[in-house]
């Protein structure tokens, strides 16, 4: 009988040894994973596997136009264009051109909705392939009037891109240096539009009227500056 209540005393003593050690486990958790999951005490936000709701990544590279950065997105465009035009890429042009208003060439200060040539980006793909030999009229020219017949190439030669307009003198955003007497009508032909431009200075031999400008004008569509008007000045009679 005693033997029997030792034996029960004995194994009482090791269950409850057993028992104490598994509640004194609570709160350790030794398995690798669990231990990565326990985050008491952890600021959640600032672990590195954080679920944290982001947006989209294509919202993460959208350039977004504000009035602060207008100026610079205007330039940098303009120093893209010019660069075709110095580079005789004219086939490029068309990405650059409004999709719904075309564009138009001026050779003049002056813009003359009437007789300034005018495309829309089908058009002007034809003009740089298709009709790129034809000569076609543009214009009057300044003084003597008659038509100003030319290629494409001839007349982005003699009324675009007629000095190096990529190191100009002056380079400016909506703000005209070139002042000759030719009437500034580009505001009231291109309503809600922005421009840039770049000056050429005149020579000291011809007294300084042998300036040049060329204008770039643009306007806002879908967060993206299109051209719609190229203007070259210059003194007129």
């Amino acid at each position: 009988m005693k033997k029997q209540l030792t034996g029960i005393i004995g194994m009482g003593i090791i269950l409850g040894g057993i028992i104490a050690g598994c509640n004194g486990c609570k709160g350790k958790n030794t398995s690798g994973k669990g231990g990565e999951d326990d985050t008491t005490g952890i600021d959640r936000s600032e672990r590195h596997d954080t679920l944290v709701t982001q947006p989209p990544a294509d919202s993460l590279n959208t350039f977004v136009i504000t009035p602060a950065n207008k100026d610079s997105v205007l330039s940098a465009t303009t120093k893209e264009v010019l660069t075709l035009f110095k580079n005789k890429e004219y086939e490029k042009l068309d990405s650059f051109i409004h999709p719904e208003e075309g564009i138009r060439f001026s050779p003049y200060g002056t813009v003359d909705p009437k007789d300034d040539k005018k495309f829309s980006r089908e058009e002007f793909k034809g003009l740089i392939t298709t009709d790129r030999n034809k000569k076609i009229e543009w214009g009057s020219y300044d003084g003597s009037g008659n038509p100003i017949l030319l290629t494409p190439a001839e007349y982005f030669g003699r009324f675009v891109y007629d000095g190096n307009f990529l190191k100009p003198q002056k380079a400016g955003v909506n703000i005209r240096f070139g002042k000759g007497n030719s009437i500034n009508n580009l505001k009231t032909v291109y309503p809600g539009s922005e421009f840039t431009e770049n000056y050429l200075d005149g020579t000291k031999k011809n007294g300084g009227i042998d300036w040049r400008s060329v204008r770039l004008v643009y306007k806002l569509k879908n967060g993206r500056y299109y051209l719609v008007g190229i203007i070259h000045d210059q003194w007129t009679i």
